[in-house]
């Protein structure tokens, strides 16, 4: 068994694992190839927009298309339904053995390696109080929410992240400046610190930090880190207020969060960034891909996922000039899309932005 897996919590009984192993497989047969849902569903957008001589301008005009259709309902409540009972198990089997779980957080909150600093002033914003795909509590209101992100997120990745296999993979690829120095790396809402310890691995003489705004995943992030033996510093802050100094980073990374922050916090982030990242240094970048130009039904999952799984502010990032953004705040953007490299999805996109 990997480290990684190792960090996880167990769980209090071994049929909620049976039951998480079935939730990722139906998760895996409705969004994968099993039941064919996004397939057949494009097909029949496609050969009603070849009946009516137009193809689909309005996402609403998709969604009315879609919810007529008997398999277009069936998917929708089955990809509402999986998120729910992931949860539902979850939260059952972790108030089972709250306390238990709660001291096992404060044992390495004072452990090393690598460092956890909690602001005990620090008030989370409006902005993110929202259960992100459904997470009861949101990132922040449960003690627990770490490691309730930490099992949720494994089964989210059906089997690709359960040896931080994405994390590495796509911390792999990020390009290092030009003069190849890395001495400083900031890994911006690093929830519970996959990517941190990556980039440390990869970079074992960096300077290595992770920030994000709730104490319960930065408590998780630091005891898995000092678990596995990576030294990084947690560090509880907001990304568009991260407090470093000036040009201090020569890689910064962001990975799935610009999607979760409302237009203004998406343009604070990006100019903080531009803040903290040197001349000649990185800022990477892997989020929801624009949607403008995708297929008729990558569309509607967009607009579903907006509205039905927690994710109330992805569309107006989907839809928002982000590659312009990026240089109106003085970064060179390379257009090539890390997530075809890397395997990933047609929803995912990257940015590998140049700081000039």
């Amino acid at each position: 068994m990997s480290k990684v897996i190792d960090s996880l919590p167990s769980l209090a009984r071994r049929s909620d694992a049976a039951y998480l192993d079935f939730v990722e497989g139906f998760r895996e047969f409705i969004l994968g190839k099993g039941a064919d849902f996004e397939d057949r569903l494009n097909q029949a957008l496609v050969d009603e927009a070849a009946r009516r001589g137009q193809d689909w301008q309005d996402v609403e005009h998709i969604r009315e298309f879609v919810q007529q259709q008997p398999l277009g309902c069936l998917r929708d409540r089955l990809a509402r339904t999986q998120q729910e009972m992931k949860w539902h198990a979850l939260v059952r089997s972790f108030d089972e053995q709250r306390a238990k779980l709660v001291g096992e957080l404060e044992h390495w909150a004072s452990r090393g390696p690598g460092d956890l600093l909690l602001d005990p002033e620090f008030v989370p914003p409006s902005y993110v109080n929202v259960h992100f795909h459904l997470q009861p509590g949101g990132y922040f209101k449960d003690e627990l929410s770490g490691f309730l992100y930490h099992w949720g997120t494994k089964v989210f990745f059906r089997g690709d992240n359960d040896a931080d296999q994405l994390h590495a993979r796509l911390t792999r690829f990020v390009p290092t400046p030009a003069d190849g120095r890395v001495l400083r790396i900031l890994d911006m809402a690093c929830s519970v610190g996959q990517s941190t310890t990556a980039f440390r691995r990869r970079f074992p003489e960096a300077e290595v930090w992770g920030v994000d705004y709730s104490a319960p995943m930065l408590k998780v992030a630091h005891r898995r880190a000092a678990m596995l033996g990576d030294e990084v510093t947690f560090k509880q802050a907001l990304i568009e207020h991260t407090g470093f100094a000036d040009e201090y980073f020569d890689l910064t990374f962001a990975f799935i969060v610009f999607h979760e922050l409302p237009l203004r916090v998406i343009e604070e982030t990006v100019r903080e960034a531009a803040r903290v990242t040197r001349k000649g240094g990185v800022f990477a970048v892997y989020d929801f891909a624009r949607t403008a130009d995708k297929s008729p039904f990558q569309r509607y999952h967009r607009w579903f996922d907006a509205r039905h799984n927690g994710e109330p502010y992805s569309q107006d990032f989907c839809d928002c000039d982000f590659d312009g953004l990026l240089r109106c705040y003085g970064f060179r953007v390379d257009a090539t899309p890390l997530g075809q490299r890397a395997g990933g999805s047609g929803y995912m996109q990257n940015w590998f932005a140049i700081r000039e």
